[in-house]
């Protein structure tokens, strides 16, 4: 009672903090003096400095410039939106509120439904406005519509956007954002763009399927890139016209336009050119037709703590293209051939063999035992998450964590006089990396290793087998195979003197007797078979090597708590008590009302 009491009064106090809100109440595109409100009404009721009187259904006394849409809902676009005045556009719920609410996976969709861009965000003034998209996913014509900049956005502002879905947008320029950056006198573009944990895919461009800006001008994180198409081979999908204005005081560690922490995959055309005044690091840019094209002149931009792989069109392998040498290249993961060396005191280190464990850089990533020599996971997105990622593998080839070319990668250059470009503070996922940056992983996933103990359970019908799964409590590792845990721990049988099962599974009864046999493959499915019709429960603990955890030689498992309770089938019946029998059994319902009015007289 407690909790639910808590639950309420925590709707409450959201329903009061978006009291003063602007809730669009229609899903159409119109512009009508009544009591709906709809997204064109909602943003020029702002654009119009938000008078007291509302307008058209939206806004009114103590409104603010937030416009909440509904989750799910889509909202068809006959044109595009103007945006003015600084304002936040997003979904209704708030995603602090509720276990149950996974940031990105339920937005609101503005689809465009004619022939036109969605955003057009400029306010014609010299100050700059600040336009926040928060949880809103924005589908554009999904073919070419005549759009020439910005095929969903176009931006001459501050625009930011966080657990934000483009897609569908194609334009000359900018498939999915345009980004005017003109450089004013000072140097500074007085338009820029953030992306936070964001998905772009499917968006097509000659030129910037993902971003065209007139120079460097944006902050990018935490996000994918995925499936974009740049047509122009000169071009990028993140493309920079300019390179940006350095200053002479300016140094690596100074660079404001940032691309980090994040995943390029299944991308046409380079994903990115690298102009001065651009930092990349911690990405991972795995499976594109072309890698990374660098167009620097004054050595002010450089590619960092990265992997660079399996980028190839037609048979042959473009990871870096360009004047490689006018950037400075420090501890990546890529091949020698096109990348080069590095920087000396902080080299790049180089991979040739296989890299990805699975059909396709998209998908299910195989087994050990199926591949056990591929550098990585295909890219995949767990269940009940916005982003995807290619996971690491730790090969059992690699004898110690040293061994392996991505984890623990990160090093202090002794050489005071050297710039070191430590690793992000966190992951693409937002797993916090070490503190001082130092024995941090390549590319943009940190690898975990869990260190709690997990819980999982089922409850049975007599008569009924148990069906579970540790594939999610098993951190960024692999299970061992048979064959391993034979070699591991020299031995052709497991301590119960039966065949090793996958990851090495040990039975450890806590609080009952066996009640069952577990069963587990290695992709981590349990299976647990009752040995009779029991009443109660079966608790017990499942110890699990991985191909991280093996590198403890104390304690060279994972442990997850399970719980089976059974109980037999309800078919209690009753000779005394009949639910049917027609006539008599009504009979005998009213005769037991009487008696009861009777009682109470």
């Amino acid at each position: 009672m407690l909790k639910k009491s808590i639950g309420v009064a925590t709707l409450f106090m959201a329903s009061h903090a978006y009291s003063d809100n602007i809730k669009v109440t229609t899903t159409a595109d119109i512009v009508k003096n009544d009591t709906e409100c709809s997204l064109r009404e909602a943003i020029e009721y702002i654009n119009q400095d938000m008078p007291e009187a509302g307008y058209y259904g939206c806004g009114g006394k103590d409104a603010i410039s937030t416009i909440l849409l509904e989750k799910n809902k889509t909202y068809l676009l006959n044109n595009h939106l103007s945006i003015k005045k600084d304002m936040t556009l997003r979904t209704t719920y708030d995603s602090s509120v509720g276990d149950d609410i996974v940031q990105g996976v339920s937005n609101a969709i503005l689809k465009m439904n004619g022939q036109d861009n969605i955003l057009r965000v400029d306010n014609d003034q010299s100050a700059l406005i600040r336009v926040n998209l928060k949880e809103v996913s924005l589908q554009g014509c999904e073919q070419e519509c005549g759009v020439g900049q910005g095929g969903l956005i176009y931006n001459n502002e501050y625009l930011s956007l966080e657990y934000v879905k483009l897609t569908g947008g194609f334009a000359e320029q900018g498939g999915a954002i345009y980004n005017v950056a003109t450089l004013l006198a000072d140097g500074i573009s007085r338009s820029i763009v953030e992306i936070r944990s964001s998905l772009v895919e499917k968006n097509q461009a000659v030129q910037g399927a993902i971003l065209y800006g007139g120079a460097p001008s944006f902050r990018i994180s935490n996000s994918v890139f995925k499936e974009n198409k740049t047509t122009n081979s000169t071009s990028a999908n993140i493309y920079s016209l300019n390179n940006a204005t350095v200053n002479e005081d300016s140094t690596l560690l100074t660079l404001t336009s940032r691309l980090v922490s994040s995943t390029f995959v299944k991308n046409t055309g380079y994903v990115v050119n690298v102009r001065d005044g651009m930092a990349l690091n911690n990405l991972t840019v795995v499976g594109n037709s072309k890698g990374i094209y660098f167009d620097a002149t004054a050595n002010m931009a450089y590619l960092a703590n990265s992997i660079v792989l399996g980028n190839i069109e037609n048979t042959i392998a473009e990871n870096c293209a360009g004047n490689v040498a006018k950037a400075v290249l420090q501890n990546n993961l890529v091949t020698q051939e096109d990348c080069g060396s590095g920087v000396n005191y902080y080299p790049n280190e180089f991979w040739s063999g296989p890299l990805i464990a699975g059909n396709d850089v998209v998908g299910d990533c195989k087994t050990m035992s199926e591949d056990g020599d591929s550098l990585l996971c295909p890219y995949k997105v767990p269940n009940q998450k916005f982003l995807g990622y290619i996971r690491p593998r730790i090969l059992m080839s690699q004898m110690h964590w040293l061994d392996s070319p991505i984890v623990n990668k990160g090093k202090v250059v002794v050489n005071s006089t050297d710039t070191l470009i430590g690793c992000e503070s966190s992951d693409q996922r937002g797993v916090n990396r070490n503190s001082n940056n130092t024995f941090c992983d390549r590319g943009a996933i940190e690898i975990e290793v869990p260190t709690s103990i997990s819980l999982i359970g089922q409850d049975l019908i007599s008569g009924q087998v148990a069906k579970l799964s540790v594939a999610d409590l098993l951190g960024d590792s692999d299970l061992l195979s048979k064959t391993e845990c034979a070699t591991l721990f020299n031995s052709v049988k497991a301590p119960n003197g039966e065949e090793w099962q996958p990851g090495c599974m040990r039975v450890q009864q806590t609080q009952t007797v066996s009640k069952g046999k577990v069963v587990i493959d290695e992709q981590g499915n349990i299976t647990y078979t009752p040995n009779g019709s029991w009443h109660g429960a079966d608790i017990f603990r499942l110890q699990l090597v991985t191909t991280t955890t093996r590198f403890d030689e104390h304690v060279p498992f994972i442990e997850v708590n399970v719980q089976i309770v059974q109980e037999p089938q309800n078919h209690m019946e009753s000779d005394k008590i009949k639910t049917s029998g027609g006539s008599t059994g009504i009979l005998s319902l009213l005769g037991l009302f009487a008696l009861i009015l009777l009682r109470r007289k």
